[in-house]
């Protein structure tokens, strides 16, 4: 049972490569979309907190300058009144236009609860950023104030041009433009800092997997080589087996619980001709039900049981086998397998059914003998009160039996008892068993019959195959008859000899009315011929 342990393990250390293959290969995957999630976030990061609301200063830029551009051509003295009013138009829009953008970066900063990985210095460049875009509040407001009182003097008639000062303009724009790019370069500083942090968690990741990736080809690459140095045992534990298999002179079934054939030695080879297939069931191939499934309850147990058993050959005849059963113990309770290791008893069971002939049946008619009248009646009276039945015990002699061998030898006897018996046997067939007791006496034992009638209608039958004429083989033919006598039980006697007596009485009557006739025991009648049945 090594072989079933050994594979036991292997399949367990393969169930384990797998748990633990599957397992790194999951904390693998987990290692890869947790790194995915990581750069997500530092797009999302790079995008909400850095890219947008640097496009959106940039953007609010370019709105001072075309700002600048409309008042300064405004104050040109070349443009007309209605050209004039279309550039405060946009002098005031780019104005607006540009503080809303500040307003939606300053409010998206201010959103930020958690700078990028929590640093403490990311979280001090969004406040100065957020002082710097405080700061442009004022400087964008004396600006634009300017303009707007700049625009409405240059709407006067005694305006003039030699009034307007560039410098004055050129400077306030410069400090709130100034404003703008002191927050993109902190925003800028700020990118380059999440920047840093994710490429070192990018590398942190990357050497983590890259250590996972290294370990899971480890443990494969052992696993692997311990499964392959076990399979090469077991196949060559299995080899072993099958050499043993092949050349032990016993033969070796192994099955599962159903009955299915597992495994069969070559060794059936040998004596049926054939290999028991694997897959068949087993009562394919055996004959005796005792050894079919639901026979082998005991087994389930776990009690060895040696049983005799046939198997058919392929030449069609039966095989003789002494077989132990056992199980294989596959679990606490159940068992997984059951083996059958058998021995040929061919030659043993004919001997023994030799003997049995000898001692049961008659060596001439070959029906069965006094010894087996004997046991048969032995069972039948043994039987439980709620099975017994009436018995009769039909005594026969056959009439003028003596002068048959005296006139034609006692070869046509021997022929004659051998014909009579295969015809009395059929005749008893159905209703009881005949035997011979010795030279032309027979008995007939019958227990299948419902009451006198049927008794009565047996017993004719009995003397309708006496009463005629028989040929022998040298030709002569010859009359016969015979005289019966019934003995009931237990209305007769209690034991077998009680009732072979009381039956020998009753023939005796009707041997004396000169036979052909069957009569029932009396008592007051057949006691009479007590002192013959005391001689014999």
């Amino acid at each position: 049972m090594a072989g079933f342990s050994g594979f036991k393990f292997t399949s367990k250390l393969i169930l384990l490569f797998a748990a633990i293959s599957v397992l790194l290969l999951a904390i693998s995957i987990a290692s890869l979309l947790y790194l995915n999630n990581t750069f997500n976030r530092m797009s999302d990061s790079l995008y909400y907190d850095v890219y947008q609301n640097s496009e959106l200063i940039l953007n609010a830029d370019r709105d001072l300058y075309q700002a600048a551009v409309a008042l300064h051509t405004i104050m040109n003295g070349k443009v007309s009144e209605a050209e004039r009013k279309r550039l405060s138009r946009d002098f005031a829009e780019n104005n607006e236009q540009a503080w809303q953008r500040v307003m939606t970066a300053k409010s998206n900063i201010n959103a930020i609860t958690h700078p990028y990985n929590g640093r403490e210095q990311g979280g001090q460049q969004l406040t100065q950023l957020l002082q710097t875009l405080d700061s442009f509040e004022s400087s964008f407001n004396s600006w634009k104030k300017t303009g707007k009182e700049l625009i409405g003097e240059r709407g006067q008639t005694l305006w003039s041009p030699d009034a307007f000062s560039v410098a004055r303009i050129n400077t306030q724009l410069t400090e709130a433009r100034s404003t703008l790019e002191e927050a993109e370069n902190r925003i800028e500083s700020y990118a380059m800092q999440v920047t840093a942090a994710a490429k070192v968690k990018k590398s942190n990741l990357f050497a983590l997997y890259s250590l996972l990736l290294f370990l899971l080809i480890l443990v494969i690459t052992y696993l692997g080589r311990k499964i392959i140095l076990l399979q090469k045992e077991r196949l060559e534990k299995q080899t072993l087996y099958q050499l043993i298999g092949e050349t032990m002179s016993d033969y070796i079934l192994l099955t599962d619980p159903n009955g299915l054939i597992l495994y069969a030695s070559p060794s059936h080879l040998s004596i049926l001709g054939y290999v028991p297939q694997k897959g068949h069931p087993l009562s394919n191939y055996i004959r005796e039900p005792e050894i079919a499934w639901a026979k082998l309850k005991s087994v389930v147990h776990g009690l060895p049981r040696i049983s005799e058993l046939r198997m058919r050959s392929s030449q069609g005849h039966w095989i003789w086998l002494e077989t132990k059963v056992s199980p294989v113990n596959g679990s606490r309770s159940f068992p997984a397998q059951f083996m059958l290791v058998s021995r040929e008893i061919t030659e043993r069971k004919q001997y023994e059914e030799r003997l049995h002939k000898l001692a049961f049946y008659d060596h001439l008619t070959a029906i069965p003998n006094r010894a087996h009248f004997k046991m048969y009646m032995e069972n039948l009276i043994s039987r439980p009160e709620e099975r017994k039945q009436e018995i009769a015990v039909a005594l026969l002699d056959c009439d003028r039996f003596k002068q048959l061998n005296d006139t034609l030898g006692h070869l046509a006897g021997d022929e004659f008892l051998q014909l009579l018996s295969r015809e009395l046997q059929q005749t008893a067939k159905g209703t009881g068993q005949a035997f011979r007791i010795g030279g032309d006496e027979f008995a007939v034992v019958i227990h299948r019959f419902s009451g006198p009638e049927m008794l009565n209608e047996i017993l004719d039958r009995l003397l309708q195959l006496f009463n005629k004429t028989w040929s022998v083989s040298n030709g002569a033919s010859f009359h016969t008859s015979a005289s019966i006598g019934v003995a009931l039980y237990p209305q007769h006697g209690s034991s077998i000899n009680d009732l072979l007596r009381a039956a020998d009485l009753a023939m005796y009557r009707s041997k004396n009315h000169g036979g052909n006739e069957a009569n029932l025991y009396e008592e007051h009648r057949d006691e009479a011929y007590a002192h013959k049945v005391n001689k014999r």
